[in-house]
């Protein structure tokens, strides 16, 4: 990981919009915490919205900043390199010379789109699409880095296909009709952990956002959280996780709670899950939320789902409480999209498709991108469903 070098070019067509903005730093940051050697080619720009972990008014500094406060021994290097492994060109900007392979991004208000063709920055103020395309370039540098471990992989052909550079992409988050909902209903969000980071590293940006969370979680940040939490800066190491969340985001006001969520405690009516343990997943459900949005990963899957109370519930979708054995292992983009997937889910409910989304399940490999739409699976009820929701009380009764 450490000897993958990316170059990333950005010019001004990309840095003139909140959305390219945050495509840059999405990019940047993940790729850094991935270990890469990161470069820089872009002209300094004022920051035009939020772009947390990064501090003060201008993006190049702010960036350089973060990247000495992530993981040890790494930083941003400013400039174009003589050669590079991977080149990242964000909108209409120079294709790094000497590069060995190059992709070309852009993104909508609510898509992403990876390409070989050169093209202009499409995408405004609103950064979700700009936020994905970022994921996309960094789920496209941890390839490159595993593909030279390709020799000493036990299933060759298994091994290529998995980690082969994406094809021309266009990653859909939304319908593209989806508002764009700023002023957020009160939340609780259960978790501090990567999920946790990532939604809030996406609620953050979309500008003008209002509303009032709370965050649960009795866990502080360490060493080896800094590979995937989208918001942990190395100087917070040893704060409660959810103490550092509350200083990060702007317009909503979070009320860190640093205990673990237990069954029994009461919730709004609003739940946004980023926990392992599925027993917490049911707890939550128990409680009676209006709306359930759960985000996971397992691997590089990744796995969303949301629940509305006359629909199939967590329970339906996870009957059995499997624990986690040891630790488990997690690539920085597949977090982020994750909790990227769910912020999107949660912008769904708030438009014209209302709470109970008929794509109640979203499942998809983080390093297979091609091909994937939001509109996925939906769920069936379940007659044992251990929380004993309505939909599996009506099946059971039939």
């Amino acid at each position: 990981m450490t000897t993958t070098r990316v170059a990333l070019s950005a010019g001004p067509d990309t840095l003139a919009t909140h959305s390219g903005q945050s495509a840059l730093v999405t990019a940047a940051l993940t790729l850094a915490r991935s270990g890469h050697e990161v470069w820089i080619a872009a002209p300094e720009a004022a920051r035009l919205g939020a772009q947390p972990p990064l501090r003060g008014a201008a993006l190049l500094a702010g960036l350089v900043d973060a990247g000495e406060n992530l993981l040890p021994g790494r930083a941003f290097h400013l400039g174009m390199p003589d050669a590079t492994d991977l080149a990242i060109v964000f909108g209409a900007a120079a294709v790094p010379p000497q590069a060995q392979s190059a992709i070309m991004l852009d993104a909508g208000s609510w898509s992403a789109r990876l390409s070989t063709q050169p093209t202009r920055w499409s995408g405004d103020a609103w950064p979700l699409g700009g936020i994905a395309a970022g994921v996309l370039a960094a789920a496209e540098g941890f390839k490159m880095a595993m593909r030279r471990l390709a020799p000493h992989a036990h299933a060759r052909e298994y091994f290529d296909e998995l980690y082969a550079p994406a094809g021309e992409t266009i990653f859909n988050l939304a319908p593209a009709d989806t508002p764009q909902s700023v002023a957020l209903a009160s939340f609780d969000l259960i978790s501090g952990g990567a999920i946790a980071n990532a939604a809030l590293f996406a609620l953050a940006r979309l500008p003008g956002v209002t509303g009032d969370g709370r965050v649960l979680d009795d866990d502080r940040s360490a060493l080896s959280n800094l590979n995937r939490n989208a918001l942990l800066r190395r100087g917070a190491l040893d704060e409660y996780k959810v103490v550092d969340l509350a200083k990060m985001i702007d317009g909503v006001t979070l009320s860190p709670t640093p205990s673990r969520y237990e069954a029994g405690m009461p919730l709004g009516s609003t739940v946004l899950v980023g926990v392992d343990d599925i027993a917490s997943r049911w707890a939550a459900q128990a409680a009676g939320p209006d709306w359930l949005g759960v985000g996971a990963t397992e691997g590089y899957a990744v796995m969303v789902s949301s629940h509305a109370p006359d629909q199939p519930c967590v329970g339906c979708l996870h009957p059995v409480a499997a624990m986690p054995t040891g630790p488990i292992p997690t690539a920085a983009f597949v977090s982020l999209l994750s909790g990227l997937l769910l912020v999107a889910r949660w912008q769904r409910t708030l438009g014209h498709e209302g709470p109970a989304l008929r794509d109640q399940q979203q499942f998809l490999n983080a390093l297979r991108p091609e091909g994937w739409a939001y509109s996925a699976m939906p769920l069936a009820s379940n007659a044992a469903c251990p929380v004993g929701c309505r939909a599996s009380r009506v099946r059971h009764a039939a």
